[in-house]
Formats: C-alpha cells, structure tokens, sequence
C-alpha cells in the first residue's frame, strides 16, 4: 500500500465510509485493563491518557463498560473511516476534514490508526457527516 501525502490527493480518495452501529466514549481507571481485555472485539481502541484509559467501543458493551467507567460514556456517535492511505506525515488533511464538519456545526472527534484516520461524529448528523465529507470528496 503506498502512503499518499498529497493534500488534493488525500481528499480526492478519501472515500468516506459509514460504520453500522453506535459508539461511545469513556475514561476507565487501568485497574480494569483485564475486564476491557474480555470485550476487545467491540472496543475500536484504547488510548492512555493520565486520567486513565480512554475507551472508544460499540453500544453492544455499553453497560458494562458504564459500570467500570468513573463517569457516563458519551454519545452515541457514529463512526467514519476515511479509507484512504494517509501518511502520517501528510500536512492538512484532518485539518480540512474537520473544517468541513465545523462549516456545519457538526462536532468530530478524530483518532489516526496506522492505515487510516477515523472519524467520530453525533450519532444524529451521520447522514449530515457523510453529505458533507462526499462533498468534500468531489471538491479534492
């Protein structure tokens, strides 16, 4: 797979996928690394932060997780891949994403995995999301 680094390039492939489901968000203490551990298949990932773990899973484990977690989980929020090969060295391309989604009041939380970059968007604007990042799409 080549890396693509080229801005316009970047948008113009960035082929914008829409995952089924609902996902949440929330901070777990790492005394709980062995329970998170026995529902890897629902979590999309796991980030250290001093606070504790940040969580980000699908509404199958929901519950469980809200018993671990210090707080509420936040969302639901839908979840976007841009499946395109972003290097992660690349200048500007969330920059661009996220600009697009804030032109229309729409919040996303992104997170960069090895292969592509993930978009976390209010479950009720995901159809919004998608018209806007397509767009964003035809624009590259």
């Amino acid at each position: 797979m080549k890396r693509i680094s080229d801005l316009a390039a970047l948008l113009k492939g960035m082929s914008p996928r829409l995952s089924d489901g609902r996902f949440f968000m929330a901070s777990v203490d790492e005394s709980h690394t062995m329970a998170l551990a026995s529902h890897l298949e629902y979590i999309l990932c796991i980030y250290r932060e001093k606070e504790g773990l940040a969580v980000v899973f699908s509404d199958d484990i929901r519950d469980d997780i809200s018993r671990l977690a210090g707080e509420p989980p936040v969302g639901p929020f839908a979840l976007i891949t841009l499946d395109v090969y972003s290097d992660p060295m690349a200048v500007g391309f969330l920059a661009r994403v996220t600009d697009a989604l804030a032109e229309k009041g729409i919040s996303v939380n992104t997170f960069s995995a090895y292969h592509h970059d993930h978009l976390l968007v209010p479950y009720g604007r995901k159809d919004d999301a998608m018209k806007v990042l397509n767009g964003l799409q035809g624009s590259g």
